[in-house]
């Protein structure tokens, strides 16, 4: 009868996928590999990667031998001929990972083209140079703790954190033999405007500040603005601005003397009158009282 193979815990033999926009990052294989395992001389249409954890083995690649210690890697490219020299006799631990890069033909922000571009033309050069050597600068052994302990535990959402984690361990190496600085200077996706428009508040609620100065500056029109913040605030613009100047009012009362009008011209509010009824809708309380209130706090 036969014997089930006993791996190390950290042994993930199920394809997970990680989709980004204009790719698939697809693991196929994960282990935790000891020098009594022999690796015989293989090929596969897929990339891998040999990590040393602890003690030294040898990689050999078309007849180059390397031997590696620990947080040093090589990163192979595909259909080269490899093995992990059976030496039992040197105690040592390595991580291994066979994965594929796999493009997709859905249309993308161009932002996702280039930083796939990017990444295509750095593996190219791996797989006509067959395999690259580097050394982490960090190691890598605590990321490796937290992929062994996320299907232990099963906590929520711990199949996709393990292949994020997956992800993080690839380009952590791959960041270490490949010394390029991206082209891509915006992050993936859309401006929030919602948020823009309030950090435009921020910046000038001293102002005579309305709708279509704002909607100018992030060229969209005043209503778009206005649907904006009903739906990631729930009020108006205008009702934003003035209880964003409200919440500045609340520093001039607590760090002054001045009065209830002056403090209301400060923050670009026309009377006093309107802070007193801002304060009296959201504290519950008149300015003055409020400021009696928290002074006796501190």
């Amino acid at each position: 009868m036969l014997k089930e193979y006993e791996p190390n815990p950290m042994y993930h033999n199920y394809v997970i996928t990680n989709t980004f926009p204009c790719f698939d990052f697809v693991i196929h294989y994960t282990e935790l590999m000891n020098q009594s395992i022999p690796v015989f001389p293989h090929r596969h249409d897929l990339y891998e990667i040999f990590y040393g954890v602890e003690g030294t083995f040898e990689f050999e690649c078309d007849g180059k031998v390397e031997v590696l210690g620990p947080q040093e890697f090589v990163l192979l490219g595909k259909n080269c001929s490899h093995r992990i020299r059976y030496t039992p006799e040197c105690p040592a631990t390595y991580f291994t990972m066979i994965f594929d890069i796999e493009a997709k033909t859905t249309p993308a922000p161009l932002e996702a083209e280039l930083e796939y571009g990017e990444l295509i033309e750095v593996m190219a050069h791996i797989d006509k140079e067959k395999y690259r050597r580097g050394r982490c600068r960090q190691s890598q052994r605590p990321l490796l703790d937290q992929i062994d302990r996320e299907p232990t535990q099963h906590q929520l959402g711990w199949l996709s954190q393990t292949g994020m984690l997956y992800c993080q361990f690839f380009f952590n190496l791959l960041r270490e033999v490949a010394h390029v600085t991206s082209q891509v200077k915006d992050p993936l996706g859309y401006k929030n405007i919602g948020l823009t428009a309030s950090k435009y508040i921020h910046a000038n609620y001293t102002e005579d500040l309305n709708i279509d100065m704002v909607a100018q500056m992030l060229n969209v029109t005043p209503r778009h603005i206005n649907r904006l913040f009903q739906d990631m605030f729930g009020s108006s613009f205008a009702r934003t601005v003035n209880i964003i100047r409200m919440e500045y009012a609340k520093q001039h009362l607590l760090s002054t003397n001045e009065s209830v009008e002056r403090i209301a011209a400060r923050v670009g509010l026309p009377s006093g009158k309107v802070l007193t009824k801002l304060f009296n809708e959201q504290e519950g309380v008149s300015p003055a009282k409020y400021r009696t209130l928290h002074q006796k706090r501190s």
